[in-house]
């Protein structure tokens, strides 16, 4: 059924994503549109952690996002209005965060689903530092297919690749 266990070892997802679960517009957005974009459609599939798919019942919610972001390249957040004002997004955007204090690999990518945090001094430091880890929605449908292959790519690419060249240095291990 596409199922898989957060406590195997030998686990590991290209992208965990956190999303308002309780925007059913949203829920359905991720399960329709960007579960059958990255982990059907083409050739290079991106197997995915979902909190409503992939997540034991009865574990602690910290215990399931620590090991969806432990257990995944990179940690894909879906803004909406709603979902940044929450405690989830705010506790996993910390242990995100914690990855790149830790193990240094930067693991953050930002998909604005919505125009949220524009006055945000977070989000303006993450455009100014790793722009291609940001991502927007496309306002048109022209420009969907675009979209769709530039999130992938902003997926698979080490986020330290895409830092900008005069802040890297401050920010790499080389």
């Amino acid at each position: 059924m596409g199922y898989k266990s957060l406590n195997s070892s030998d686990n590991a997802y290209d992208v965990f994503v956190t999303y308002d679960t309780k925007d059913s517009h949203v829920s359905e957005w991720v399960m329709r549109n960007l579960r059958a974009k990255l982990e059907e459609d083409g050739e290079k599939h991106l197997p995915m952690c979902l909190e409503e798919r992939d997540w034991p019942p009865g574990v602690p919610l910290v215990d399931n996002l620590t090991q969806s972001i432990q257990y995944s390249r990179k940690t894909l957040f879906v803004l909406t209005e709603g979902y940044v004002k929450t405690g989830i997004f705010k506790l996993a955007m910390y242990l995100a965060h914690q990855r790149l204090l830790d193990e240094n690999v930067d693991v953050i990518v930002l998909l604005m689903l919505e125009p949220v945090l524009q006055h945000s001094h977070f989000l303006r430091l993450r455009k100014r530092l790793c722009g291609k880890s940001v991502v927007e929605w496309p306002r048109t449908a022209a420009a969907e297919p675009w979209f769709w292959q530039n999130l992938k790519t902003v997926i698979r690419e080490d986020n330290q690749v895409m830092y900008n060249k005069t802040y890297s240095k401050y920010f790499t291990s080389e």
